[in-house]
């Protein structure tokens, strides 16, 4: 079926070619429609054409691990499927029809040799893919802010923890400084579960997230590593103050009342590490803190427990 050029003038991609120019490439294009769910293109998959959005919606996503991520949506006079081909890599995400999706499909030797004959059409589309790769840099940024967050305290989660451990061990090799690790945990949180429920559970770990987050200096980095435990790093200085740290922050806890509605003690036991001293790596570190707040569990909960003398 003959396309017609004037709908090929429609693309702002190739608007103001010549009339010869549009009539054969008209010759060498095809319509393709596609139904509401139907993918256009799948990832991984040889990049044959590139095609241009007549009329209808449609999403583009990425898998993950728990879910396929929506990276953008397509809108009729929009261009999709020329990254494939103009690096000759698979295609790099999924196009799936929203809408009954009307499109011109166009070869990929014939959309190359468009860009060799007309100027003016390569420097719009480099236009479109500095936009469209500024765009990916933002959600980029955004879904890697968003995966190193606890999502019910808003601290930053255990794999963030790891990561900003590692950068610190390297600054203090690196100027000869020295960092402290806090961990503290919250005693018998499970009977807390027990008695009034998951839903008040997840509110007091909240509650305790926002009251170390509070209580801290804004050069520390609060985490909640999982469960009802949480880690602090403090840049800067030495195990002896972050044991006065810890004891401060098990005592606010103790002190404060929490939001459950109902009458409740709740206390937490704590450990900490220095460096170099208490552990030159990032696994050493990490054990000696957890082996002090163990430390401290044994001994009765409610205190700090001292990293030299834990013996877990």
């Amino acid at each position: 079926m003959s396309i017609p050029a004037n709908l090929l003038a429609s693309v702002p991609l190739l608007r103001d070619l010549p009339r010869e120019q549009l009539d054969r490439l008209a010759a060498v294009s095809s319509r393709e429609a596609f139904q509401p769910g139907q993918r256009i293109l799948e990832i991984g998959t040889p990049g044959r054409c590139v095609y241009f959005m007549l009329e209808g919606r449609a999403r583009v996503t990425y898998p993950t691990q728990n879910a396929d991520v929506e990276l953008g949506r397509l809108e009729p006079h929009d261009l999709f499927g020329e990254m494939a081909l103009l690096d000759g890599m698979p295609r790099s995400a999924t196009v799936q029809a929203i809408d009954r999706v009307d499109t011109l499909a166009l070869d990929k030797d014939d959309f190359r040799r468009i860009l060799l004959d007309t100027p003016e059409v390569t420097i719009r589309l480099l236009e479109q893919l500095s936009k469209r790769v500024r765009q990916a840099n933002e959600q980029i940024s955004a879904l890697s802010d968003k995966a190193a967050l606890d999502p019910l305290t808003g601290l930053l989660n255990r794999r963030a923890l790891d990561e900003r451990l590692t950068e610190e061990i390297e600054r203090a090799r690196r100027y000869g400084s020295h960092f402290s690790l806090i961990l503290v945990d919250l005693d018998e949180f499970a009977a807390v579960n027990d008695a009034l429920g998951q839903d008040a559970g997840d509110e007091l770990i909240a509650w305790v997230g926002r009251v170390i987050k509070e209580h801290t200096r804004a050069t520390d980095v609060p985490f909640r590593i999982g469960g009802e435990t949480f880690g602090l790093l403090c840049p800067v200085i030495g195990s002896a103050v972050a044991r006065v740290v810890v004891g401060r922050l098990i005592g606010v806890i103790g002190e404060a009342t929490p939001p459950t509605g109902r009458e409740l003690m709740v206390t937490m036991s704590g450990g900490y590490a220095g460096w170099p001293e208490h552990g030159d790596t990032l696994a050493d570190l990490q054990a000696a803190a957890f082996r002090a707040m163990r430390l401290a569990k044994r001994a009765g909960r409610n205190r700090v427990g001292d990293p030299t003398s834990a013996q877990a």
